[in-house]
């Protein structure tokens, strides 16, 4: 990976020699945590707004653009950033860079458009609210995470209905600039490239940088949490405990411990307790974190009068030490496996980068590599001790059958 600096903004380049298509992303280091409370979700709207037409592109013309060369244009907002990208082939980038530039810095917030895509958003955040394990996810990181973190990143219902095109045009050009921007290119990159980025860079407005994000968030243990939803077969369970960040070095024995406990079929979740006991047919951990802070969680969905036997056999399967210590190569070869998958991959290697852009890490795939190789039984041990072991907090959402999960309190 090569660094490079194009009017103030940092670039990050993976060239791929043999590949035919390029991948690029525009970054805006500013996403729902940096909202204010009346404005939550405005973020969110400012990316939906952003396809509706630039200063120089209608609303079709730019998805045309790049679309017609059999390119895909996306966004996304998180938590910590905002992400502009598409893949083209790579003589496709000139024009492709373009739209990237004008979505991201020059959108039209226009009142009529506005109304429509508040419509759109209102829908797509209804729908996230009939979505069991959206509901489910939502409701533990607001419960676990009180404040700007625990927000759900589409904003609250009364806030989607609040924001003005006013609001938006303000907040987008306080924070949509070049000092709060990051690129990364990936695949058929050279110079020209390069070139490409210092022209279109060439007029945007620099700004200034806005404060820095809030503090992280204090894990807030709960007693045991359900969401009655008469129009479910299925209880959904999830359950959650505070992890390392990313700036501790227990965060590479986490990855092991996280990958060994609930990735794959061979995972310890999916074969304890799917594969042994048919209690389920969908069962995963999954962590997310901070630089200094991290949940890590377990979901599973399974019928009400499973339960008990369920928060039983769950609670057996974590208090088992020697368990995760015969899954401790599993763990570490299923990952570094993953990663070596994505090294021929242009843009599995740019998500990579942006993941660690997105927290400020400059961790190439071959220092992570290094890092998880490194990773002993001892530290795996360890992450064990600090990160099963102990008090998790349950969240349930599901029919008024499975409401006896909430005289659970699982500690392990």
């Amino acid at each position: 990976m090569e660094s490079h600096t194009i009017n103030g903004v940092e670039v990050f380049i993976i060239p791929f020699d043999k590949a035919r298509t390029v991948s690029c992303a525009f970054l805006i280091k500013k996403g729902s945590v940096h909202e204010p409370d009346e404005l939550a979700g405005i973020s969110h709207f400012i990316e939906h707004m952003a396809f509706r037409g630039t200063k120089n592109y209608d609303h079709f013309s730019l998805k045309y653009t790049v679309e017609v060369v059999g390119g895909n244009l996306n966004a996304f907002t998180d938590k910590l950033v905002t992400a502009y990208y598409a893949k083209v082939p790579e003589f496709h980038l000139e024009k492709t860079a373009n739209v990237l530039k004008e979505i991201t810095f020059h959108p039209i917030f226009s009142p009529e458009d506005t109304e429509i895509e508040r419509k759109i958003i209102l829908e797509e955040y209804k729908m996230s609210q009939d979505d069991p394990t959206s509901k489910l996810f939502d409701t533990l990181i607001e419960t676990v995470w009180p404040g700007a973190y625990g927000r759900p990143v589409i904003g609250r219902e009364e806030t989607i209905k609040r924001i003005s095109a006013e609001d938006l045009r303000k907040y987008h050009r306080r924070n949509y600039n070049l000092s709060n921007t990051k690129i990364v290119l990936a695949g058929k990159v050279n110079n020209d490239s390069l070139k490409i980025l210092e022209r279109e860079l060439k007029n945007v407005r620099k700004g200034r940088k806005e404060k820095a994000q809030p503090s992280s968030p204090v894990f807030r243990y709960t007693d045991p949490k359900y969401i009655p939803r008469n129009d479910l077969e299925q209880v959904h369970i999830a359950v959650a405990k505070p992890v390392c960040g990313r700036n501790e070095r227990d965060f590479y024995s986490l990855l092991v411990l996280n990958t060994a406990l609930g990735s794959g079929m061979s995972s310890i979740l999916f074969h304890e307790i799917r594969e042994k006991e048919g209690f389920v047919y969908e069962i995963f951990s999954q962590f997310y974190t901070l630089k200094e802070t991290g949940v890590l969680l377990i979901y599973a969905a399974l019928s009400p009068e499973k339960i008990d036997e369920f928060m039983q056999k769950l609670r057996e399967i974590l208090s088992k030490e020697e368990l995760f210590m015969r899954n401790f190569d599993y763990g570490k070869m299923r990952y570094l496996g993953k990663l070596e998958m994505i090294t021929d991959n242009p843009s599995g290697v740019m998500s990579f980068v942006i993941d660690n852009v997105t927290h400020d890490s400059t961790e190439t795939l071959e220092e992570r590599v290094e890092k998880i190789k490194s990773v002993s039984l001892g530290d795996y041990r360890k992450a064990f001790e600090r990160f099963i072991t102990g008090k998790w907090s349950v969240f349930g959402i599901g029919p008024d059958s499975g409401k006896i999960l909430e005289r659970y309190n699982l500690i392990v």
